[in-house]
């Protein structure tokens, strides 16, 4: 009996065409808890990151797995996983940063995030991204406060020079430009895990909802996984069902298929 569903973000609630949740997600995400059915994000976002697009149009939800698992905490705020990257690591990349300042980054801490510039580059990611700019920060920041996720605007040929001076982490490419840089000890799987933990769910309890690389550990913790149709071809070969795209409604129609709402 599913008690529980995990969902991504961008690609599968939402998409860069279809940019904010529909009616028929709103509605169904309100059916599925009505019917005792804890819903809960598990996205490679911040928080801030939700607030600031509206993408989610006020959606509540049980629980978040937030910044790739970095960063988790209930449906009122309180957090029950909380693990920032190592200063040590951060000092690495703030020194490639230091010698290499054409690469600009984000750094995303738990309701502040900043970008270290903006160029053309991070305006392009950021309309790709339908998300507002953030602030400038001195680099200086990047030892001070808490990252959680370290965002350089690379290509694949430039991404060793961080993760070279990184060894606490591991990372996943999202876009071209832009791959996520998080401790090693993490991941959406580690964040769902302890989301399971927290509410005492068993794997066959679960359904899990993605599309790219990053959802996966996730979705190979949960009984039941849904790839979106517009997904990559390596997490539809691990799902247990392949849906549709956003476009085409995919996570109500596997709710669905599953029966967990009415036709």
């Amino acid at each position: 009996m599913i008690k529980a569903a995990f969902f991504d973000i961008d690609g599968t609630l939402v998409s860069f065409e279809q940019k904010f949740l529909s009616d028929q997600l709103m509605a169904d995400l309100n059916a599925l808890r009505q019917r005792g059915i804890k819903t809960f994000l598990s996205t490679g976002r911040a928080l801030q990151d939700l607030e600031t697009t509206g993408m989610l149009r006020g959606a509540r939800f049980d629980g978040y797995v937030t910044i790739n698992g970095q960063f988790c905490c209930d449906g009122q705020g309180v957090p029950f996983r909380d693990r920032p990257i190592d200063v040590a690591d951060m000092r690495g990349a703030y020194q490639v940063l230091k010698d290499h300042p054409e690469i600009p980054a984000l750094l995303e801490g738990n309701g502040e995030s900043f970008l270290t510039q903006i160029n053309d580059r991070v305006r392009d990611i950021y309309r790709f991204l339908h998300t507002t700019l953030y602030p400038v920060c001195p680099l200086e920041w990047m030892l001070e406060g808490k990252v959680y996720q370290f965002v350089p605007f690379v290509p694949p040929n430039e991404e060793s020079v961080f993760l070279d001076v990184m060894p606490g982490c591991t990372y996943t490419r999202w876009h071209p430009l832009g791959i996520d840089v998080i401790p090693r000890d993490g991941g959406k799987e580690v964040g769902v895990q302890a989301a399971m933990e927290r509410y005492g769910l068993l794997p066959e309890e679960v359904i899990a909802f993605g599309d790219g690389e990053n959802d996966m550990g996730m979705m190979a913790l949960a009984g039941i996984s849904v790839a979106m149709g517009n997904g990559e071809e390596q997490v539809k070969a691990m799902a247990s069902y392949v849906t549709g795209t956003v476009e085409q409604g995919g996570v109500s129609k596997a709710l669905r298929h599953f029966g967990l709402l009415p036709e």
